[in-house]
């Protein structure tokens, strides 16, 4: 049976439309959790409870929208993919699990929220430590599913298409560097480096420490080359095929090599904008 089209879902924003195509599971999913954004925010604004020197509701906020774009550029990028792919086990499978993730992902923070407490770096119980520990897996399993989708768009996909190729590149490589990075992160007992572990004062609109390293300048780095790349590779199609396929490479490069300096620098406990 043939699911309707984006057209038929007018209630849908517009980002989301556009990929509803791609897989109309992650669109809806994602859609419901810029929803859930509303009473998040109100939430932050009612109640001034404070954890790590910020409201107790901005990590919540922050990672339903973060999952929200995380569903929504895979959807998108499923389009790269020929129809016959989209329908096979493989992509069904990874799909789902990606929904799974991120629906456990964004109910635990919340939940950890509205009860005042902490969700990342939480061991101070046997159950909150097995939670933290399932926390990881999750956050493993969305960008591995991302990686693992970016390579099949760079097999099956057009290859002579550089929206395409940036498509599953961005994937690909997003998925490994925000792996790595946030592996790494999660293993410490905080994203700090040589600093208070506290979030206040922290860059506007991001948090990052401006006294000492911050962990989570270089996973937002690698973890966004899924959302840079491609819009790299869209941007480069004014210019010759190879002329832009070289732009999309130099961008490539480009990431990585910021994504390496700030880990460096994140590790050496300097900011990435001072005080």
């Amino acid at each position: 049976m043939t699911p309707p089209s984006a057209a038929s879902h007018p209630f849908l924003p517009l980002p989301i439309r556009a990929a509803y195509d791609g897989s109309s599971i992650l669109s809806v999913i994602a859609a419901m959790l810029i929803l859930v954004m509303v009473p998040t925010t109100l939430a932050a604004l009612l109640d001034d409870r404070l954890f790590n020197g910020i409201n107790i509701w901005i990590k919540p906020l922050k990672f339903q929208a973060s999952l929200a774009l995380h569903l929504v550029t895979i959807a998108w990028a499923l389009l790269a993919l020929p129809e016959h792919m989209r329908r096979t086990r493989t992509v069904s499978v990874l799909t789902w699990v990606l929904v799974g993730a991120a629906m456990f992902e964004a109910g635990y923070i919340t939940w950890q929220a509205s009860r005042g407490v902490g969700s990342h770096y939480n061991v101070s119980s046997t159950w909150s430590a097995a939670m933290y520990r399932m926390m990881g897996i999750g956050a493993a399993t969305l960008v591995v599913a991302a990686a693992w989708i970016g390579a099949l768009i760079l097999r099956h996909g057009d290859r002579g298409n550089v929206v395409s190729w940036g498509t599953g590149l961005g994937l690909l490589l997003g998925g490994v560097l925000g792996g790595v990075t946030g592996g790494f992160m999660s293993a410490q007992p905080g994203h700090w480096v040589g600093t208070d572990p506290t979030d206040a004062g922290g860059l506007w609109l991001f948090g990052w420490s401006r006294s000492g390293g911050d962990l989570r300048v270089a996973h937002f780095f690698g973890l966004h080359l899924m959302q840079a790349l491609p819009v790299v590779a869209f941007l480069a199609t004014r210019f010759t095929p190879r002329v832009s396929r070289q732009a999309l490479h130099a961008a490539a490069a480009t990431g990585i090599v910021l994504t390496v300096a700030t880990f460096a620098q994140a590790l050496a406990g300097r900011p990435l904008i001072s005080m």
